[in-house]
């Protein structure tokens, strides 16, 4: 039997596409003005929310804003680096504000830790890492393979519930 790669797993779940960005707001009205995206669902601070953060393999401090909207079928996240070590300073560091990274949405919690230890197992380290309540999120170090980072992406039921309000314009 043939054994899936992670890519070909998470490939048939792609839902976000993530923006590094340093001016939040100047991104929205960006976005809004040049996609036609009417809205943006901001979370301040919400690095400082997550909990069991890791950052390449320790444990970490760090605060980000984010902002979510849609196109389409597609999830447009915009992201703010706040402070401490991320993925994002990292990014912003090397590559200005940009397309960052893919994210992918998974079924249920054993899923994200089949996923990560299959991500592992074929030599893709572990960037960053969270909790925000029930929800878990990982990103992947794949630049290298594909060009951007890859996060995998647990959403509890109301994680779920507010995605689907943000994809009507619902908030």
């Amino acid at each position: 039997m043939q054994q899936s790669s992670p890519l070909a797993i998470v490939g048939r779940s792609l839902e976000q596409v993530a923006f590094v960005v340093k001016d939040i707001d100047a991104a929205q009205q960006f976005f809004s003005q040049s996609m036609g995206i009417a809205r943006f669902y901001v979370i301040e601070n919400f690095g400082r929310r997550a909990t069991d953060k890791t950052f390449r393999g320790s444990p970490a401090a760090h605060d980000f804003t984010i902002a979510l909207a849609y196109s389409g079928n597609t999830q447009i996240e915009l992201i703010q680096h706040l402070s401490g070590d991320t993925c994002y300073k990292e990014f912003l560091e090397r590559r200005g504000e940009g397309m960052q990274h893919l994210g992918f949405f998974l079924d249920d919690p054993e899923q994200h830790q089949r996923v990560l230890a299959e991500f592992k197992r074929n030599g893709f380290s572990v960037l960053q890492s969270g909790r925000f309540e029930d929800a878990l999120y990982t990103y992947f170090d794949t630049e290298s393979a594909i060009g951007a980072v890859m996060e995998i992406v647990y959403l509890d039921q109301r994680s779920r519930d507010l995605m689907a309000r943000i994809k009507r314009d619902d908030f």
